[in-house]
C-alpha cells in the first residue's frame, strides 16, 4: 500500500481561522483517515501550511491537491517537496496541475498554456532541479491532477500517478487503463497510483441535497477543463449549464446517507481507485464540513 492509504479527506481550508485549521487536521487525525489533503488558490501559501500542520501529526500522511505549476517554478516545487518530505519523515505527497484559464490569466496574471506542454516542461525543470539540503531516503511521491487521455498518459508515463476530481464513476475504468498502459510502455517498475477526489453531501433529504450540490458544484461546472472532460463523458450542454442537471450531480457526487456515501468510496475502489480523497461538504456548499468526516470515517 502507499504511503497515502485507502482513503483520506480533502478540503480547503481559507475559509477557516488558524484554531478552526488545527481543530480540522486534528479531527481527520482522530478519526482514522489516512491522508490529509489541502489545497491551493488565492489564499494560504498551501507549503508553508503543510509545513506548520506537519508538527501536530505524526502518522497522517499530508497531501497537497492540487499545487499550481503558475504559483512557482519547477525547482521551487521541487525544493518545497523535498523540505516537506523532511519535515514528515516522508508523509508528503505533491500534486501538479495546470489549474484553469479562468483562474490563472485573471488571478496570476499568467498566459495559459496548451495544459500538456506546459506540464511536459514544468516535469523536466522539476526533475533537473539541484537540491543541496540533507534529503530523505526516497524523492516525494508526485502525482498530477489529470482528466483526459493525453494528460493521464503523462501521468502514467512520468510521475507516480493521476488525481482526477470530478468525473463519474464509469469514468476510473478508463483512466486507470491509460494510467496503466502509460506507465508499462514507459517501462516504470511500479503500477501508478489513481487517486479520485470524491465529493460527499451527507443527506437524508433528497431535495436539500440536491440544493448543497448545486451550491458546491456551480464553479465548477463553469470551468473549461471539467467540462471538456464532462462532453467526453457523454453530459450534454444541458446537463452542464448553471445549475446542473440532477444526471450528472447524482454521477458526479455522492449525494445521500452515510450507506450510500460509503457504497460509492467502496465502487470506487472496486473500479480500480488506489485512494479516495473524500470531500465533506456542508449544507451551505462549503467544504471541511465536521459531521461528514466523523460519520465516513474508517
Amino acid at each position: 500500500m502507499s504511503v497515502l492509504g485507502r482513503l483520506g479527506v480533502w478540503s480547503g481550508l481559507d475559509n477557516l481561522s488558524t484554531d478552526e485549521v488545527v481543530a480540522h487536521v486534528r479531527l481527520v487525525d482522530a478519526c482514522g483517515y489516512d491522508t490529509l489533503w489541502i489545497n491551493e488558490t488565492t489564499g494560504r501559501e498551501p507549503f508553508a501550511v503543510l509545513g506548520a500542520l506537519s508538527q501536530l501529526t505524526h502518522g497522517l500522511t499530508l497531501g497537497l491537491g492540487i499545487a499550481s505549476i503558475y504559483a512557482r517554478d519547477g525547482a521551487a516545487a521541487h525544493a518545497a517537496a523535498r523540505t516537506l518530505a523532511e519535515l514528515t519523515d516522508d508523509r508528503f505527497v505533491l500534486g501538479l496541475g495546470t489549474s484553469h484559464p479562468e483562474r490563472v490569466g485573471p488571478q496570476r496574471g499568467h498566459t495559459y498554456e496548451p495544459p500538456l506542454k506546459a506540464m511536459t516542461a514544468y516535469l523536466d525543470a522539476y526533475a533537473a532541479a539541484p537540491y543541496s539540503a540533507p534529503r530523505t531516503a526516497v524523492e516525494p511521491p508526485l502525482i498530477l491532477a489529470a482528466l483526459r487521455q493525453r494528460m493521464v498518459t503523462l501521468a502514467g508515463a512520468r510521475t507516480d500517478g493521476a488525481f482526477p476530481f470530478f468525473v463519474p464513476l464509469p469514468y476510473i475504468a478508463r483512466a486507470r487503463a491509460w494510467v496503466d498502459d502509460a506507465a508499462a510502455a514507459a517501462g516504470r517498475p511500479a503500477r501508478p497510483l489513481l487517486v479520485v477526489a470524491q465529493p460527499v453531501v451527507l443527506t437524508d433529504d433528497a431535495a436539500a441535497g440536491l440544493a448543497t450540490a448545486r451550491l458546491y458544484s456551480t464553479w465548477y461546472l463553469s470551468l473549461t477543463n471539467y467540462r471538456a472532460n464532462l462532453f467526453e463523458c457523454g453530459y450534454t450542454e444541458a446537463d452542464l449549464d448553471a445549475p446542473g442537471s440532477e444526471r450528472v450531480l447524482r454521477e458526479v457526487l455522492a449525494i445521500g446517507d452515510e450507506n450510500e456515501a460509503r457504497a460509492r468510496i467502496a465502487a470506487l475502489h472496486d473500479a480500480g481507485v488506489d485512494h479516495v480523497a473524500m470531500i465533506p461538504i456542508g449544507p451551505d456548499g462549503k467544504v471541511a464540513y465536521a459531521p461528514t468526516i466523523e460519520a465516513l470515517a474508517p
